[in-house]
């Protein structure tokens, strides 16, 4: 009878570890790497005066959004561990996005001024990090990703429309 139950109760301290170990995995995807935490100043661009033009936007609007200057400020919140904050730095207009989370959709203005639904998602498995903004007063908007990687000490966005690649790199301050 003994026997029987010392299989029994080992296989109960397995299931009750890997369903720990499991929360622990789940929950560390919830977490943004610290390499991603930090001030990141706009050093160049590639194809940005080709992505906006293939988005419509009139030349002397594209001319003046390329010489603005850029800060992205990635920050963990007071609210507490897996919460962030983005902060977007320009001369033209400033954005705050305060106390999100990883896969939790919200809703803030963006840089056109309009109200956006934004949820930021990391992939682990490829090491990005994922903007998403959906236009919340336009039904027929697909919305727009950008995605994030860092090397070299740089955040890299890079950001696609139709056919079009941009990259844009800032240095982390």
């Amino acid at each position: 009878m003994t026997f029987k139950r010392v299989p029994f109760c080992l296989l109960l301290v397995l299931v009750v570890l890997s369903h720990s170990f499991m929360a622990d995995a789940s929950q560390q995807s919830k977490i943004l790497p610290d390499k991603f935490i930090g001030s990141f100043k706009l050093d160049r661009s590639e194809n940005f005066d080709e992505f906006l033009a293939s988005k419509g936007v009139n030349w002397f609007v594209r001319k003046m959004v390329a010489l603005a200057s850029v800060t992205k400020v990635f920050k963990q919140s007071a609210a507490g561990v897996g919460v962030y904050d983005l902060d977007n730095l320009s001369l033209k207009k400033n954005t705050y996005y305060t106390g999100w989370k990883l896969s939790e959709p919200f809703r803030a203005e963006g840089f056109d001024g309009t109200i956006h639904e934004i949820t930021f998602d990391y992939d682990s498995s490829k090491d990005l990090l994922y903007e998403k903004h959906v236009r919340v007063d336009n039904p027929e908007d697909k919305g727009e990703t950008y995605r994030y990687a860092v090397a070299d000490g740089e955040l890299v966005m890079t950001m696609q429309n139709d056919k079009v690649t941009c990259k844009r790199y800032f240095k982390k301050q």
